[in-house]
């Protein structure tokens, strides 16, 4: 999932209307999970109970061509120290440590060598990475049974049900283009600002009307980024209109999300345009 997001943002840099730089890496730490898994997960990736480590390297991105792996454990930025002083010790799971490093992260300039001080095996390394601007979303995959994926102006997520349901590769980058076009676009933002304008009588009616509209809006975002990664964007009518009709999202998806044949007509319009453009 990582190769494909970063996929996305890094080849669609010159069209999206946000950026931000970035070295292409997703972390994790201790203190993201609850307390009764914080053993497992300490076993299963060696986590540091203070110093957030790296859970993917996305293929072709700065952090890869640095030499950065899985399991490395990120104490500094620049000098600046990552140490959680809660040393995992939270009664509950929190993003906090992870939200804190990744944004130091994504304060770094593009085009400009930082230093990264990590621990790989016990060893300390410094590790010189120049990051490259990109679309402005992060992209993360979430644990749950749903198939569900949402977006909340800067992180996008899709759930490990939704990556088992969909058939590949192409399908999946339909997904995250999707939820990183709501991000670049605005629409958790404007969304939550016509539900407060709204009166409570017409508040649902106005937000669901707006919804739908940012879920098109959205999709064609997606199509076109997806084209412009190399991805098979062709699909997406029947991927869009599969979607919609799966069974256990089919009552939740009625009134916030457009129904079957718009969802289709609309991707169809815009795989026809962009099948105009090519030779």
């Amino acid at each position: 999932m990582a190769d494909i997001a970063w996929r996305i943002a890094s080849r669609n840099a010159d069209s999206c209307p946000k950026l931000w730089a970035s070295i292409g890496v997703s972390l994790q730490h201790v203190s993201q999970y609850e307390p009764a898994y914080r053993t497992a997960a300490q076993a299963a990736f060696g986590l540091d109970d203070t110093y957030p480590s790296i859970l993917a390297v996305a293929e072709g991105s700065p952090a890869f061509a640095a030499g950065l792996k899985p399991n490395d454990t990120v104490r500094a930025v620049k000098g600046v120290d990552l140490a959680d002083k809660s040393r995992g010790q939270k009664s509950a799971a929190s993003y906090d440590a992870v939200a804190a490093a990744m944004a130091a992260l994504e304060a770094l300039p593009e085009r400009s060598a930082a230093i990264l001080s990590v621990e790989r095996e016990g060893q300390r390394l410094e590790v010189s990475v120049t990051p490259q601007n990109v679309c402005r979303s992060r992209v993360e995959l979430a644990p749950g049974n749903a198939i569900n994926a949402n977006a909340n102006g800067l992180v996008a997520q899709i759930s490990g049900r939704l990556v088992d349901w969909v058939e590949g590769d192409d399908e999946l980058a339909l997904v995250i283009a999707h939820e990183m076009a709501h991000n670049l676009l605005d629409h958790p933002k404007r969304l939550s600002e016509k539900s407060a304008l709204s009166g409570l009588a017409t508040s649902l009616g106005l937000s669901g009307k707006a919804q739908r509209q940012m879920e098109l809006d959205a999709d064609r975002m997606g199509i076109i980024m997806v084209a412009s990664a190399g991805y098979n964007y062709k699909i997406a009518p029947d991927f869009w209109a599969r979607l919609n009709s799966n069974s256990p999202l089919a009552s939740f998806l009625a009134t916030s999300h457009p129904t079957t044949p718009t969802r289709r007509e609309n991707a169809r319009t815009v795989v026809g345009e962009l099948d105009a453009k090519r030779p």
